[in-house]
């Protein structure tokens, strides 16, 4: 990795007893819970093998989540009471810069087609860019959310999770005079939140849905 670039991940996690909440159809509390930790725990095993990619740190206020971030070598930080998505994302990426982070990757961890080769290819996107200041989105399937985000640390990016937050986010790098460039990148691309989506994945989990 150049010198001057230094690239944390942001992972956010709810706690277990609020996770997977739409799934609450199909899957029990205990099912949700361990649906949750087992896709933490893949997306924390490719993450190790992108040796480019700096630390990572996991943003939850759930102590077992806590527990198997720890186990993989990662930083914990507890989220803020009330804060939020878009609050444990920017306590995390403070962490980060506090640290010495040049850029952070933030991205959810119920992606469960995420290949290594995407993450690599991020990462090399970002190099590729250093040393002018850009943003990395990525989008869900339904080009309304966001499902990878690359920053540069004190750029003052403020976090627009939530509706439209793909758009939302094009908007601030905007605000910050801040290139964007936008990936396509299917594994990236899924993630698991309603019924319809836990049905591609049951059908699915060998390879990504088309």
């Amino acid at each position: 990795m150049a010198p001057s670039m230094n690239l944390w991940t942001i992972l956010p996690v709810k706690s277990l007893a609020e996770t997977k909440s739409r799934l609450s159809a199909v899957l029990s509390p205990d099912e949700r819970a361990e649906l949750t930790l087992h896709l933490l725990e893949r997306t924390l095993g490719l993450l190790a093998l992108v040796p480019r990619l700096g630390e990572t740190a996991v943003i939850t206020q759930d102590p077992l989540v806590a527990q198997l971030a720890t186990r993989f070598g990662c930083r914990t930080l507890e989220e803020p009471p009330g804060s939020g998505l878009n609050g444990a994302v920017t306590a995390g990426v403070a962490l980060a810069t506090k640290h010495g982070a040049s850029h952070c990757l933030i991205l959810p961890s119920d992606l469960p087609f995420l290949q290594a080769d995407e993450l690599a290819e991020l990462v090399g996107l970002m190099e590729t860019a250093v040393p002018h200041p850009t943003v990395i989105l990525c989008s869900d399937r339904q080009q309304q959310g966001t499902n990878a985000l690359v920053v540069p640390t004190g750029a003052g990016f403020c976090f627009r999770y939530g509706r439209n937050s793909f758009h939302h986010h094009q908007q601030e790098a905007t605000r910050l005079g801040l290139p964007c460039q936008i990936v396509h990148l299917p594994g990236l691309q899924f993630d698991l939140d309603t019924e319809e989506d836990f049905s591609l994945y049951t059908k699915n989990n060998c390879s990504i849905p088309s």
